[in-house]
C-alpha cells in the first residue's frame, strides 16, 4: 500500500515538473497551443497527457477580416524609410542614385509557418480542494520571408526588369548593412514553462446536474522558452519571448446529464516587464526591420482568454466527441527607449498599434475512451484527435492564421 502511493506521489511530481506550454502559448500569435480540459471525477486524483502535433500557417488576419501575410501583422516592409533610416545613422544611402526619386518602395513580404512537436502535461490532486499541475513542449520551426516588389510600385514609377533586380539587390545589400542574416528560420528548442496551483471541488448531482467541476487557479509562466534572434525577422519566439509572467484561470465544469458536458475556462495573464537588446524603428520602417539595436525596455499588454465548450461522451461504445471556442485578447505593449544615447529618436507608432492583437479558433476534438470498453478500467487511455482551427467570428485581427492537428493520449488514475 505504501509502495502503490509512493508511486503516485512521484508521478505527480514528475508530472509538475514536465509540463507545459498549453496554457502559456495563449500569449502567443503565432502558435495555437491551449490548454488540455481534464473532465476530472472524484475517484481519480492523477490526469497525465501528450500530444504530438503539427502545425502550419501562409497568412495572417487584419481588421475587418482582411488576409495579410503573415510578417505584415508588424505593417508593410518599405525600403525607401529603412534606407532613410540606415542614413540616420550615418550609413550610406544604398538607393543613391539610381532610386533616389522614389518616394516609397513596397515589397509584398510573404511567410509560411511549419511546425512539429510534443508537449506533455499533468495535474495531480493533493486533497479534496488542492491540485498542482503544469504544461511544456518541444518543438520545432521552419519559417521564412520572401520578398517581392509591390506591383503598384512596379506601374507607379514604371520600373523595368533590370531595375527590378538591381532595387532588390540594393535591398539585400541594406539588410547585409544592417546587421540581419538571412530570413529563413529554423529551430528545435523547449517552451516556456506552465506550474499551477488549483484550488476546486467536484460535486456529483448538485443543482440538477450530474457532475459540477468549480476551480480557479493561479500559475506561473516561467521563461525558459526559445527568444526570438533580433537579426533574423523570421524567427519566432517559442512563449512569451523571454517575459516572466503570472496568471489566474477560472474553470467550470457542468455534467447537465448522463455524458453531457459543457464548460467554460476564463483566465487573465500578464507578462512582466524587462529591458532587452531588440530592433528598433527610427523612421517607422517596418518593427521586425527596425534600423537602430539598442536596449529597449517593453511592457507586455495585458491578456484575457475565453474558452466555452461542449462534450458528448459514449456515443457509441467510448467514442466521443467536443467541440469549443478559443478567443484570445492581448492589450498593447509599452515600449520605452532604454539606449544611453537615443538618438536618432525611436518611433514607436507601427510597435504600439500592432502590439494588440486578438485570435479566436474553433477547437474540434474526436477522442476514443477505452475505460468504457475494456478492463481493468482504472488505467485505461483516452485518445483524441484534435484540430484546432482560426476563425474570424468577432474579434481576430493581427495574428497568424495557423491551425494545429494533434493526435493525444490522456491518461487519468
Amino acid at each position: 500500500m505504501i509502495h502503490a502511493q509512493s508511486k503516485t506521489v512521484l508521478l505527480g511530481f514528475f508530472c509538475v515538473l514536465h509540463s507545459c506550454v498549453y496554457a502559456m502559448v495563449y500569449d502567443n500569435r503565432y502558435f495555437p497551443l491551449y490548454p488540455q480540459n481534464y473532465s476530472r471525477r472524484i475517484e481519480k486524483k492523477t490526469y497525465t497527457n501528450s500530444d504530438i502535433f503539427f502545425m502550419l500557417g501562409h497568412s495572417a488576419l487584419r481588421d475587418e477580416d482582411e488576409v495579410i501575410s503573415i510578417p505584415e501583422i508588424w505593417s508593410v516592409y518599405d525600403l525607401k524609410k529603412l534606407a532613410d533610416a540606415a542614413v540616420l545613422l550615418g550609413l550610406p544611402d544604398v538607393l543613391s542614385p539610381d532610386f533616389t526619386q522614389l518616394s516609397e518602395i513596397f515589397y509584398n513580404t510573404s511567410g509560411g509557418i511549419d511546425a512539429q512537436g510534443i508537449a506533455f502535461g499533468g495535474e495531480q490532486r493533493l486533497s479534496e480542494y488542492i491540485s498542482v499541475g503544469g504544461n511544456f513542449f518541444f518543438m520545432h520551426v521552419f519559417n521564412r520571408i520572401s520578398f517581392a516588389l509591390s506591383d503598384e510600385i512596379i506601374r507607379r514609377y514604371s520600373l523595368t526588369e533590370d531595375q527590378i533586380i538591381l532595387l532588390d539587390q540594393r535591398r539585400r545589400e541594406l539588410q547585409t548593412l544592417l546587421g540581419f542574416t538571412p530570413t529563413q528560420f529554423s529551430k528545435t528548442a523547449f517552451s516556456d514553462i506552465d506550474l499551477y496551483l488549483r484550488v476546486g471541488k467536484i460535486w456529483e448531482y448538485c443543482l440538477k446536474f450530474k457532475k459540477i467541476d468549480f476551480g480557479v487557479s493561479g500559475g506561473l509562466l516561467i521563461n525558459t522558452g526559445y527568444r526570438k534572434n533580433i537579426n533574423n525577422p523570421a524567427s519566432l519566439p517559442f512563449g512569451g519571448d523571454g517575459f516572466f509572467g503570472v496568471y489566474a484561470n477560472i474553470e467550470l465544469e457542468v455534467e447537465v446529464k448522463e455524458d453531457w458536458i459543457g464548460g467554460l475556462q476564463m483566465q487573465f495573464s500578464q507578462r512582466f516587464s524587462r529591458t532587452s537588446e531588440q530592433r528598433i524603428p527610427i523612421n517607422n520602417e517596418q518593427p521586425l526591420f527596425g534600423a537602430a539595436v539598442g536596449d529597449l525596455k517593453i511592457k507586455p499588454g495585458f491578456t484575457f482568454i475565453f474558452a466555452p465548450y461542449a462534450r458528448v461522451e459514449d456515443i457509441r461504445d467510448g467514442l466521443g466527441g467536443q467541440v469549443g471556442y478559443t478567443a484570445v485578447i492581448h492589450l498593447k505593449d509599452g515600449f520605452t527607449d532604454k539606449r544611453s544615447s537615443p538618438t536618432p529618436p525611436a518611433t514607436f507608432n507601427a510597435l504600439e498599434k500592432f502590439s494588440a492583437w486578438n485570435s479566436e479558433y474553433v477547437n474540434i476534438y474526436i477522442f476514443y475512451d477505452f475505460a468504457r470498453v475494456r478492463k481493468p478500467y482504472w488505467y485505461a487511455p483516452l485518445v483524441q484527435l484534435r484540430w484546432d482551427l482560426p476563425t474570424s467570428i468577432l474579434v481576430a485581427k493581427n495574428v497568424s492564421k495557423t491551425q494545429r492537428f494533434s493526435l493525444g493520449c490522456i491518461m487519468s488514475f
